[in-house]
């Protein structure tokens, strides 16, 4: 953000300083030269930042894929959440705490670990049996 920053300013001085010359230019040919001149300035103010701009830098500044795939990451670890915490409730398992994992490769989204916090009054080994049966994902079970 800095590079934006100091070529906005290089600009509005270029600006200043072209209108000010422009003031003080004779008219007629010299003036036509003078015009030239102040333009040719400008162009070449205008494109001169970029001559030792650092594009891997800028391009780090506005890196949106990686903030991508850490949403598509959260999303999809509070997706397999979201079903697990569903199972327990359509089998009256209630007030369990979800926390998984998830690994996301290119397209592929692989649940590294899953863990079921049960209050004491339910059986540990039922609740993985049935988390296991209903959708394929071996689960860690513990106790409050």
């Amino acid at each position: 953000m800095d590079f934006i920053k100091s070529w906005t300013i290089s600009v509005c001085l270029t600006l200043i300083l072209s209108a000010v010359f422009s003031l003080i230019s004779p008219k007629g040919t010299m003036g036509r030269f003078y015009r030239v001149i102040i333009s040719v300035f400008i162009f070449v103010s205008l494109l001169y930042p970029f001559a030792d701009f650092d594009f891997e830098e800028f391009k780090s500044d506005f890196d949106i894929e990686s903030e991508f795939e850490s949403t598509e990451e959260n999303l999809a670890q509070m997706q397999v959440e979201n079903i697990i915490k569903s199972v327990l409730t359509e089998n009256q398992i209630e007030n369990a705490g979800v926390e998984c994992t998830v690994f996301q490769e290119s397209d592929e989204i692989r649940v590294e670990n899953v863990t079921i916090i049960l209050p004491d009054e339910y059986e540990p080994e039922r609740v993985k049996q049935i988390i296991m049966e209903e959708t394929g994902v071996a689960a860690n079970v513990i106790r409050q």
